[in-house]
């Protein structure tokens, strides 16, 4: 009896949208009569050409070209090119993001919560989660952040909590998580999975600093791979694509597959920029061929630098010591959190020293630690430089811990009254910050960082929360979110 015929695999030698853009620009340049306005001219900017190159222009190519298919009705090159990443990454299907993983969240929480619906969400999450809740009118049920006492920051979301909040709310229709977050921390998302799907709900990832996880076995692995129903990844933090350039990955019928592409034409530019889904389609077939080599180097670096820093007096890299509390499964050797306040400075001086150094930037620094990201793009040159450089400003030793001033504990949850989309449109009024205690807040409250919201639209300003917010005025700690950026005043629902 012959064989059954074996799946044709896909070509990931292939990035067929990208060589579609490379071959009209090299055989097929458009005379044309229609959008941009440049006209692929690169001489009507100068400054712009030397800045970027012609490229900037004549690459700007569009639908209106016969060759260039469309991202919000693909049926050739783009069509195949997320077809090509969805069987990379091991997901049924794959949709280009020109907006960041901003976009994918919004996108997949209106596409899984209804108005008035609930999901459940850790209150550590990025803010494009908060816009989701206001533009899809869901109703937030938050778990309260558990702050990893070494690293002051909430690193993972333990597995326990999502299922108290599951019992006290059976009517939840989907539970949103970020893993990994910024400090490359993961929580037990094998586990949420199999806790979402056996309610029969979908488990939504924000893995926006995760699109390099699948391409190596030593990495932790990526949600895809556990079967979340939804996971949106930003290429453009952890491999070659452009910034802005995203992708969001479904699995399943959990999540509907028209609903989501029909929402995604909604929320982005009716005029796709090409170099995001050209970079997105070239980033992917260099990870599909190389990428297991390129991140063999990138986790030997990483490796490198730790054991380096580890070893620098007054310096600390976190790795998988943290692992097996507060609801840390795994970690992400990439990242490279560094514990500096032994040296006398914040992480915020301490960047700041970086860079008046060495020219050097960090992903992102906090009141204890900086945290650097070391990718496919890193050398062994770039990476001494930086150990010499952390070096060099540790041993200028400065006395003292600057943490230990007397340090305000968050106040818990505030109350919800509304949720934030009916909050958001109510009628607002503006009063000084010290006279707003028992008011409902009607804007974002957000210390950057850590980014978690200290106050939402629809929640009650409570007197421990006014004392908070002083007490980071006066630590300088930069607020986003409110009108008023300096919180003198603040804006309350009439």
């Amino acid at each position: 009896m012959p064989n059954d015929p074996q799946p044709t695999q896909p070509d990931q030698t292939r990035a067929p949208f990208f060589d579609s853009l490379v071959s009209t620009r090299q055989h097929r340049t458009p005379v044309s009569f229609h959008m941009p306005g440049h006209k692929f001219n690169a001489a009507l900017l100068p400054e712009l050409t030397d800045f970027f190159g012609a490229g900037v222009f004549t690459g700007d190519l569009n639908e209106a070209v016969p060759s260039i298919d469309y991202l919000h009705a693909p049926t050739g090159a783009l069509a195949e090119a997320q077809q090509l990443a969805a069987a990379a990454m091991g997901a049924d299907h794959t949709f280009f993001l020109i907006n960041g993983s901003t976009v994918g969240n919004q996108a997949m929480l209106l596409a899984a919560v209804r108005d008035g619906q609930k999901v459940i969400i850790p209150r550590a999450a990025h803010r494009s989660v908060y816009a989701g809740l206001i533009l899809s009118g869901a109703t937030p049920i938050y778990i309260a952040p558990r702050v990893h006492p070494q690293v002051h920051f909430p690193l993972a979301v333990e597995l326990s909590a999502v299922r108290d909040r599951l019992d006290e709310h059976p009517d939840v229709v989907a539970i949103h998580v970020t893993s990994p977050n910024y400090y490359g921390y993961l929580s037990d998302v094998s586990g949420l999975v199999e806790l979402a799907h056996t309610r029969n709900i979908p488990l939504l990832v924000d893995e926006a600093h995760g699109a390099h996880l699948c391409f190596h076995p030593d990495l932790p692995h990526s949600a895809v791979s556990h079967g979340a129903d939804a996971v949106v990844q930003s290429p453009h933090k952890t491999l070659g694509a452009l910034t802005q350039a995203a992708w969001l990955h479904l699995n399943g019928e959990r999540v509907s597959f028209t609903l989501l592409q029909y929402l995604l034409a909604i929320l982005q530019s009716s005029s796709p920029n090409v170099t995001f889904t050209g970079s997105l389609d070239s980033a992917r077939r260099q990870m599909a061929l190389h990428g297991k080599q390129l991140l063999d180097r990138t986790l030997e670096l990483a490796q490198r630098a730790r054991t380096a820093i580890r070893a620098i007096p007054g310096l600390w890299c976190y790795g998988d010591d943290l692992i097996g509390a507060y609801g840390i499964a795994a970690y992400d050797p990439t990242k490279l959190v560094i514990r500096v306040t032994d040296t006398g400075l914040t992480g915020k001086e301490f960047a700041a020293e970086l860079w008046a150094r060495g020219n050097i930037t960090v992903e992102f620094a906090d009141l204890w630690q900086v945290i650097c990201s070391v990718t496919i793009a890193d050398t062994p040159d770039k990476i001494e430089r930086l150990i010499a450089a952390l070096r060099n400003i540790a041993q200028d030793q400065r006395g003292g811990d600057p943490t230990a001033r007397v340090e305000l504990a968050t106040p818990p949850l505030p109350q919800l009254i509304l949720n934030p989309r009916q909050a958001t449109f109510r009628s607002a009024r503006r009063v000084r910050l010290i006279e707003a205690c028992g008011e409902v807040c009607a804007e974002q409250v957000i210390p950057y960082p850590p980014g978690i919201p200290l106050l939402m639209p629809g929640e009650v300003i409570s007197a421990e929360m006014i004392d908070y917010v002083q007490y980071l005025l006066r630590e300088q700690i930069k607020i986003v979110g409110p009108e008023d950026l300096q919180l003198s005043t603040v804006r309350v629902i009439v």
